[in-house]
């Protein structure tokens, strides 16, 4: 006895992969992530398909609008094969979880990744100095982040080592926490003085769509959760982040004052360094701009 297939139509945006593709939903219009072995095998931009849904094993929308315009963004400028095995990663996550994670985490693990692999093939790779207390406060999410980095190696070819792990297990913890409301409106008010901080001495308006805020904001999220656990930060490339990048390290270091007067403690060196090197891509891209205006 043949089971009815549950068809639904759907047109192709962009093929990231053979199991994972960017759809319009032809009957309601919304767009979305889909994940399954093999549905995107043969698939092109600009088809209309019908696909049974017993083959589609999770399905993304977004339903926070900046973080649509983020991922748009990120889809265009990220290499589609670094897409296509993020939304695997994170439809294993999912899976082994058993729980839907912020959509936030489309944007922020994919551009994390495509960074992981830019600095892997240059050379650099940053020391991370929480790997122990990640390994041991949150060690499901680096189980996880261990299969992510089996992944990347099957598709990429690209070893991913256990600090980098670590990095990825930070951003699947931040995804699945949920946030109390008073602390939720504490980091907001705090992270938009700081971004109205940033925008002052670099001279610029940041777009909330673009992606180098959605960079910001994650670092700085992460920052002051290790700084709530009490946690100190050793950065390696320390010297080095403030000989070569002096401008983002001064406004780091304004920043850390705005921190240390919200939240009556210090901040270490090290995170100071940290957050330097996501101003100075920031810095860069400004710069780029310029250039082709």
């Amino acid at each position: 006895m043949f089971m009815k297939k549950d068809l639904k139509e759907y047109k192709i945006n962009k093929v990231f992969n053979n199991n994972v593709i960017w759809v319009l939903d032809t009957k309601n219009g919304e767009e979305m992530v889909l994940v399954g072995k093999g549905i995107g095998y043969g698939l092109s931009k600009g088809q209309v398909v019908k696909i049974d849904t017993a083959n589609i094993e999770r399905q993304f929308y977004f339903y926070d609008k900046p973080n649509y315009q983020q991922y748009k963004g990120i889809i265009s400028n990220i290499n589609k094969k670094i897409i296509g095995v993020t939304e695997e990663i994170i439809a294993m996550v999912c899976r082994e979880l058993r729980e839907p994670l912020n959509e936030h985490i489309h944007v922020a693990l994919a551009d994390h990744i495509n960074f992981i692999l830019e600095r892997l093939k240059g050379g650099l790779e940053i020391t991370n100095p929480f790997l122990i207390e990640i390994q041991t406060l949150y060690s499901t999410e680096y189980r996880l982040a261990s299969k992510a980095g089996e992944m990347i190696m099957r598709e990429l070819g690209i070893e991913i080592p256990d600090g980098e792990k670590g990095f990825l297990a930070m951003h699947f913890h931040a995804a699945r926490v949920n946030k109390g409301v008073s602390r939720t409106v504490k980091y907001i008010s705090l992270v938009n003085k700081m971004v109205s901080i940033i925008e002052e001495e670099l001279g610029i308006n940041l777009d909330k769509k673009d992606v180098n805020y959605a960079r910001i904001i994650t670092h700085i999220r992460f920052a002051l959760e290790r700084m709530e656990k009490g946690v100190d930060v050793v950065n390696p490339l320390l010297e080095r982040i403030q000989s070569e990048f002096p401008l983002a390290f001064k406004i780091a270091e304004k920043l850390g004052r705005t921190i240390e007067e919200r939240f009556e403690r210090s901040v270490p060196r090290g995170e100071i360094g940290y957050l330097a090197i996501h101003l100075q891509r920031i810095i860069l891209t400004e710069r780029g701009r310029k250039k082709s205006s």
